[in-house]
């Protein structure tokens, strides 16, 4: 009997869970949130217009057109591209690249390829692979092992861990006026003529 009876609870939580579960996916769908309910999993990639909270695991890629964010809450092995929004990764995520038009935050598990964002990258949780962005920033519980290349800011809080390669990339240079490289490869030209001259006399 005791075996019965907890079944019988096993039931009902799971029943709970259910119901909470999709108590959430209500109120995702009212605030525009795309949500993926914990214990689902998903093979293939995926196209989002509106942010997306995965709570599920994940193999495949996943591409966010617009402005929308995602949120990886449980597992994704795979790529992420957010054109214009933003990447948090509070979960596990393997195997796979991230580029983000807005910031990535990590503190969770990042373990693979290579991240790139246009604003800022944070780093609180555990990272292997390689960080591109303007401003990169580990935090006190940032564990990692990879190449940082960053353009403008590079913060390390006290108690972050980091082996490998740390490179500061120069601004991107405009050429100018004063930058033409066809006026300067004129007078070469002429000192050349002026030297055959010279020697031929």
């Amino acid at each position: 009997m005791l075996k019965q009876e907890e079944m019988i609870e096993i039931k009902v939580a799971e029943k709970n869970t259910v119901a909470s579960a999709v108590k959430i996916a209500d109120k995702s769908a009212d605030q525009g949130i795309n949500a993926m309910c914990k214990g689902s999993k998903v093979t293939g990639n995926m196209v989002v217009s509106q942010d997306l909270q995965m709570n599920g695991d994940l193999e495949g890629n996943i591409t966010a057109e617009n402005n929308a964010s995602i949120f990886i809450k449980g597992t994704c092995k795979g790529n992420i591209e957010a054109k214009g929004g933003s990447v948090e990764i509070e979960g596990e995520m393997s195997g796979g690249n991230i580029s983000a038009g807005g910031y990535v935050k990590v503190t969770g598990k990042f373990l693979g390829g290579k991240i790139q964002a246009k604003d800022k990258i944070h780093i609180n949780g555990e990272f292997t692979g390689s960080l591109e962005s303007n401003e990169v920033e580990l935090g006190a519980a940032a564990r990692g092992k990879g190449e940082i290349l960053y353009k403008e800011t590079l913060c390390i809080q006290k108690g972050a861990k980091m082996e490998g390669k740390v490179t500061r990339a120069e601004a991107e240079r405009k050429p100018g006026p004063e930058r033409n490289p066809e006026r300067k490869e004129e007078p070469k030209q002429e000192e050349s003529k002026q030297k055959k001259g010279f020697f031929s006399s």
